[in-house]
């Protein structure tokens, strides 16, 4: 089924800067300037959102494909970084807040640790202004922030 229409509408280039917490929010912070284009798929039943930023020198690239089933009102995601993933895919589930936040968790290996949670919410900011923010969830439920990039429409 379709995404709503408010994130459809999403559709285009945007650019902004990456916010990087490496150990929450009072921990150091690394900046960079970000692209992200996102497009509707498969007839308007996925958003994919790829996305360019640094760290220090070094160049990464994310993606995000969204889904949503209207019926169950269920969010769906499947979600990679070149930095954050290891090469591997996180499935997300979550749910459409406000009817203006696109927001899921997904789960990651951390051994010898148990896995760890990954919070990432798409949040609409107005008609021109789009944010991306990601929580890491530790193993007890303590929630930092990880990323937080805000975006404007390009051109």
């Amino acid at each position: 089924m379709a995404l709503p229409a408010q994130f459809t509408a999403l559709s285009g280039e945007w650019k902004g800067t990456k916010s990087l917490y490496l150990n929450g929010e009072s921990g150091p912070v690394r900046e960079s300037g970000s692209r992200l284009t996102i497009a509707r798929a498969a007839r308007d039943c996925y958003l994919m959102l790829a996305y360019t930023w640094k760290f220090e020198a070094d160049p990464h690239e994310g993606i995000l494909l969204l889904g949503y089933d209207e019926t169950a009102r269920a969010a769906t995601a499947a979600w990679g970084d070149s930095w954050h993933m290891s090469r591997k895919i996180m499935h997300c589930a979550g749910t459409i807040t406000g009817g203006d936040t696109f927001a899921v968790t997904g789960y990651y290996e951390a051994p010898p640790d148990p896995d760890w949670g990954w919070r990432i919410a798409v949040e609409i900011r107005g008609e021109n202004s789009i944010a991306l923010v990601m929580h890491n969830i530790s193993p007890a439920g303590q929630e930092d922030l990880a990323v937080r990039a805000v975006f404007a429409r390009a051109g």
